[in-house]
């Protein structure tokens, strides 16, 4: 069996890792001269998306054969508002590596391998699917799938990002919501050490061109003044695919819409869906009935964003406000329930709380 898989990205490289396991070496195209995306970042993953999982890297040892070693674990969230600030301290989830160092994920699962990986190179998906029997798209973007007809498009964010010096607590982690400096997107900080780490901007509806006004309100009003080492800029498509596979062409990680707008959680359905491709093309199983309850989180994920969409400052302050209040903190963080259907339901009830209608307009005689 001729397998290709575009891209050396985590969704990928476990794919491959699956494939390989089973006895079946693919080939591995990749756009870059090396494993890892160029600019180092810190990830976070997040146990209360996932719940009932209450250990994802445990988890994904067990279920799917892939050992990950983390940065740090997360023991600390501290959220802020324009005029509050929560702070949750658990066993939230982990920090993880992610860029070209050999701690990174990417090179975590490459060391694994022994099939080829043909660098510098940009392939098509469709030429590659009459060569091969099967093909696995795990570009990281919406691009390939933009042009197999499959992407339906959210909205366009600009991501800013920069390697910062300074002193950092090792397990924590920092979000920043603020219409002003992020719309309706958000800021974090995420560190790689003591001593370093990465300072996030996500913003939509706006041109690249109108990030250095957004940045530097962001910086400003949140003193976020640190030495740069490093800084990065990309364009990122929200959005899902309508379908995850079109004939021996199959959509893995971002590609596959197999992240949420909430915080940009994707590692973990990504590389479980890496995972599933693989065994869809061994055991002729069905691709998108394997999927299928991953998808459906990520749905109720992608809902609770848009409530989260309709908070104006005013009501991103009482919300941060009210996720830092004893009661409320421990049963999101704290129980292991699965709380997503009820945080979804009570932003339904938070926004009509919070919604202010439009003053009346005055009446001409």
């Amino acid at each position: 069996m001729r397998v290709a898989i575009i891209g050396a990205g985590p969704s990928g490289l476990a794919c491959a890792l699956e494939l390989q396991r089973q006895g079946v070496k693919p080939v591995i195209f990749e756009r870059f001269h090396r494993t890892g995306h160029p600019v180092e970042r810190v990830d976070v993953l997040l146990n209360l998306p996932w719940h009932p999982v209450k250990n994802q890297l445990a988890y994904l040892a067990r279920r799917y054969h892939l050992q990950l070693h983390p940065l740090a674990p997360l023991h600390t969230i501290i959220m802020h508002s324009p005029g509050h600030r929560a702070v949750i301290r658990s066993r939230l989830g982990y920090l993880l590596y992610r860029g070209r160092s050999p701690l990174s994920i990417e090179n975590q699962l490459a060391a694994r391998l022994t099939c080829p990986v043909i660098f510098e190179t940009i392939a098509d998906p469709q030429a590659l699917a009459r060569e091969y029997d099967w093909v696995v798209v795990a570009t990281g973007d919406s691009k390939a799938t933009r042009q197999l007809g499959l992407w339906l498009e959210h909205s366009r964010i600009i991501i800013r990002g920069a390697l910062v010096l300074g002193e950092f607590e090792p397990h924590t982690f920092h979000v920043f919501w603020d219409t002003r400096f992020a719309k309706h997107g958000y800021g974090y900080l995420a560190p790689f050490d003591a001593g370093r780490a990465c300072l996030y901007l996500m913003v939509g509806g706006i041109t690249p061109a109108d990030m250095d006004d957004y940045w530097e309100l962001f910086l400003e009003s949140k003193k976020l003044h640190y030495p740069v080492v490093q800084t990065c800029e990309m364009e990122f498509h929200t959005g899902r695919a309508t379908g995850h596979q079109l004939g021996n062409i199959l959509l893995v990680g971002n590609s596959g819409g197999f992240f949420s707008n909430l915080f940009g959680l994707g590692l973990f359905p990504g590389v479980i869906s890496g995972v599933l491709a693989a065994r869809a093309i061994l055991r002729g199983d069905n691709y998108e009935r394997l999927i299928r309850p991953l998808i459906q989180r990520i749905e109720q994920l992608n809902e609770l964003r848009c409530k989260l969409d309709k908070l104006d400052n005013r009501g991103l302050d009482r919300l941060v406000g009210i996720l830092g209040m004893p009661g409320i903190k421990q049963l999101i963080y704290y129980s292991g329930l699965d709380v997503i259907p009820a945080i979804q339901a009570a932003l339904t009830w938070f926004d009509r709380l919070t919604f202010r209608p439009p003053p009346a307009q005055p009446r001409h005689h």
